[in-house]
């Protein structure tokens, strides 16, 4: 059965992109965030309501995937929550959006969490390639992997994680103490599948994976670097990385799609036979 909810989740991302907003897993996460965020008193207890933040997210998410058992058609349900946990047709829905008329800055800052009023366009384009690359592992590569290894509470359980971090978990001293617990996790989470990528962008160009480990740009930012070999463009983000040299245009935007498509198709089967792997191991 699992083999049928991956294959349905796939053709619902491929179809739909994205769940309607108010019956989204990931919207409802972000509403629970937003409620303890309301509790956060600027200090150490803050590491106390963001504890519980991220445990109540876990929890919702396994609840989420018990459910399953009571409804007749558990099978459509499972499907429906494991479409929500990835993001392939979305990512590039919104690369794309990105430069349907030229560079749009507003469109790349709905993407990004930088700044982006200053960006030259260079330096937008190379957001847009940074994020693309990013969601290979946040929202395709992580989420199956976790499927395939776990099941469905595997992939719910990380997307739960994901978007406590995308909310919380940042250094800032709003957030420094609330969002540790997500930002740790986050990190744990996204260390096997960031290095697991290298691997998939090898098969494209040789010599990813000793340039993703060389020139990774933060704890879990290998995708990045290997998407700037692969490229053959300069990726950064002003004041805390650069990698390569030559100036990313439109045209690399457009080349980092369908490079995030063949990662994404390899991701995919990728799954499909690990998880087959798994259920004839079990059996």
């Amino acid at each position: 059965m699992e083999l049928v909810v991956l294959a349905l989740a796939i053709f619902l991302d491929l179809i739909f992109a994205e769940p309607p907003l108010l019956v989204h897993p990931v919207f409802w996460f972000g509403k629970i965030i937003e409620l303890f965020d309301g509790l956060r008193r600027g200090n150490v207890l803050d590491l106390i309501f963001g504890t519980f933040a991220v445990l109540t997210i876990i929890l919702f998410a396994l609840l989420l995937c018990k459910i399953s058992k009571l409804l007749p058609f558990s099978v459509i349900w499972q499907a429906y929550l494991l479409f929500s946990a990835i993001s392939i047709r979305s990512m590039v829905q919104h690369a794309e959006a990105c430069i349907n008329n030229g560079i749009s800055r507003i469109n790349v800052q709905k993407i990004v969490s930088r700044d982006t009023s200053r960006l030259s366009e260079s330096q937008l384009c190379s957001a847009v390639i940074e994020s693309t690359a990013e969601n290979f592992v946040d929202g395709v590569l992580a989420p199956l992997l976790y499927f395939s290894i776990f099941g469905l509470p595997g992939a719910l359980i990380y997307r739960a994680v994901n978007v406590s971090d995308a909310m919380i978990g940042y250094k800032t001293e709003k957030y420094f103490y609330f969002g540790k617990l997500a930002a740790r996790l986050d990190d744990i989470l996204n260390y096997i599948p960031s290095r697991l990528s290298l691997l998939f962008f090898e098969v494209l160009k040789g010599g990813s994976v000793k340039f993703g480990f060389e020139n990774n740009v933060k704890l879990n930012g290998h995708s990045i670097a290997a998407m700037a070999y692969v490229l053959g463009v300069k990726l950064e983000k002003p004041g805390h990385y650069s990698i390569g040299m030559r100036e990313a245009g439109i045209e690399d935007v457009k080349a980092a799609i369908i490079t995030y498509k063949k990662l994404c198709f390899m991701a995919v089967v990728f799954s499909f036979a690990l998880t087959t792997f798994r259920i004839l191991l079990l059996t």
